[in-house]
């Protein structure tokens, strides 16, 4: 009688920790996208603002004054500001788009900037295309082989084909995992692609995180008509 109560104390004790366990990792889950997202935006802002600090420091110094650092981050913070909508004006007049002209073709004649350089503007105009509907449509083709299938956006409705059949082809842009502003340009007919009634952020969520991040809505059928 006694082994029975011990064992039905120690199954009670497994389940009060395993439901622990699980109210833990809720948690956890809960306050982890916030925890990153802070130290995500407290990094830019220091990386940002953490140049102009000296100079409030070289201030501080002349007038003996003793500003504490949040604050000097915060006026760094709406200097910033200022110094980006300045170049935004700057850069909106012809003179100002031929002296970025001429920046960007020095800063291309570098091997490592380039590379850095290049893969920024991309993502800054993934970003700024949301009104041309860049990426079109997700899709699934069977690539590199049949049988295997890889997540593709349409670009185009159209191939660079000019031989009057252009229009039965997609141009699709297939993205590789985790880096997304790097790919490869297929071009696939029309009837061996399938369509996935999903939004494009979905799928892109669902590449960058190396297919742990599923779509929210469930695709229950392609566009053929067959199971997914």
């Amino acid at each position: 009688m006694q082994v029975i109560d011990s064992s039905e104390q120690n199954k009670k004790q497994s389940i009060f920790l395993l439901k622990l366990r699980n109210i833990f990792l809720t948690g956890l889950f809960a306050l982890l996208p916030l925890v990153v997202t802070y130290y995500i935006l407290s990094f830019l802002l220091d990386s940002m603002t953490g140049f102009l600090l000296p100079y409030f420091d070289m201030i501080d110094k002349e007038l003996g004054w003793n500003t504490p650092i949040f604050l000097k981050k915060i006026l760094s913070f709406f200097v910033l500001i200022i110094i980006i909508l300045i170049t935004g004006l700057f850069t909106k007049n012809y003179f100002g788009k031929r002296v970025i002209i001429k920046i960007e073709r020095l800063v291309e004649k570098i091997p490592l900037v380039k590379t850095s350089y290049n893969a920024t503007k991309q993502i800054i105009a993934t970003f700024q295309s949301t009104k041309t509907e860049t990426f079109k449509k997700v899709v699934l083709v069977e690539y590199p082989r049949k049988g295997i299938y890889s997540v593709g956006f349409v670009t185009n409705n159209r191939s660079i084909l000019q031989d009057g059949n252009e229009d039965k082809y997609y141009t699709i842009f297939i993205v590789t995992t985790p880096n997304p502003t790097s790919g490869f340009i297929i071009i696939v007919p029309k009837d061996e692609v399938v369509v996935l009634d999903i939004p494009v952020q979905s799928a892109f969520k669902f590449i960058i995180s190396a297919g742990v991040l599923l779509p929210s809505k469930k695709v229950e059928k392609l566009e053929n008509g067959k199971d997914v």
